[in-house]
């Protein structure tokens, strides 16, 4: 809708304007009535309705392209429901819970989920450490893991608690120590940490759970570990252990955590995928879609 002002309506207009400008402070009622008559004198012109048919030639062209690729990203999502033995953690919903804010909520269920991976290989998967050496020392171990392990050394002078503390053996042949960021920023106390794992057992590794890049000189020893990393190592871990789980909630639990990651952490967009396991077109996300395929990399 044009809408003309009252000055290009009527030339009068600037004139009532000066007036209203030099009328007193108190003067509210002249004021009205001034707005009054220019309501009075109002004029709309309506626009003729737009034409869409541009818009529609553009719609019915991209069409067969948009199912094409839904039928790809869809494609996409079966294999995985296949490797993981429930529907693809992006399908779920989680809407908005406070807890899925809280850095400490994704240190409990990191923790969690590793314990009910328990295969050493699954773990050190998951954490990105690929040693050799290290892998032998842990291997046919049973695992512990501990959440807010007390440790001899924090801060300078001053004892501390590490996020994870993963025992390989009793006693020990193997300590692997996480931290886990999702916004702090704070990594002066690793060195501490680390120092007080090497004297409690050889070998050693440290990791640092984070969702941006840490220059190496301030990681003190620990190995970067990025939560993109982490959630296709978990999509794979968690394939193989659904070959073995006996109780489908504790999966479901597991990929809700993986889902809390995509979602949450990663900010991956999915109303396409969505769109897509509906059948229904959708113009879809290349980095969903190069996501996907690196978690479905070493399927057969």
């Amino acid at each position: 809708m044009n809408v003309r002002s009252p000055t290009q309506q009527d030339p009068n207009a600037v004139q009532s304007t000066l007036v209203i400008g030099t009328m007193g402070r108190d003067d509210h009622a002249g004021v009205l009535r001034q707005w009054a008559e220019w309501g009075r004198a109002y004029l709309s012109v309506r626009d003729s309705p737009p034409n869409w048919a541009a818009m529609l030639a553009l719609i019915e062209a991209a069409a067969p392209r948009l199912k094409e690729d839904s039928c790809a990203l869809r494609d996409l999502l079966e294999r995985s429901q296949n490797q993981l033995g429930l529907p693809d953690p992006l399908l779920c919903d989680l809407g908005v819970h406070r807890w899925l804010d809280e850095e400490t909520s994704y240190s409990n269920w990191l923790a969690w989920a590793l314990e009910r991976l328990r295969a050493p290989s699954l773990i050190l998967d998951v954490l990105g450490i690929q040693s050799a050496e290290f892998g032998s020392a842990c291997a046919g171990e049973d695992t512990y893991v501990e959440r807010e392990a007390p440790v001899q050394e924090g801060l300078p002078g001053r004892d501390g608690l590490i996020d994870l503390l993963i025992s390989f053996g009793d006693p020990p042949r193997a300590l692997v120590g996480v931290e886990v960021k999702t916004s702090d920023e704070q990594y002066w106390k690793q060195q501490g940490y680390l120092d007080s794992l090497r004297r409690l057992c050889e070998p050693v590794e440290c990791v640092l759970v984070a969702n941006y890049e840490v220059p190496e000189r301030q990681r003190c020893g620990f190995k970067l570990r990025t939560w993109k990393e982490v959630s296709i190592a978990l999509r794979k871990a968690i394939g193989r252990y659904s070959q073995d789980c006996e109780h489908p909630a504790t999966l479901a639990m597991m990929l809700a955590f993986v889902a809390a990651i995509e979602q949450k952490l990663l900010d991956l967009p999915v109303a396409a995928v969505r769109r897509a396991w509906r059948k229904q077109p959708t113009l879809t996300s290349r980095d969903v879609v190069s996501y996907l395929e690196e978690t479905l990399e070493t399927v057969q």
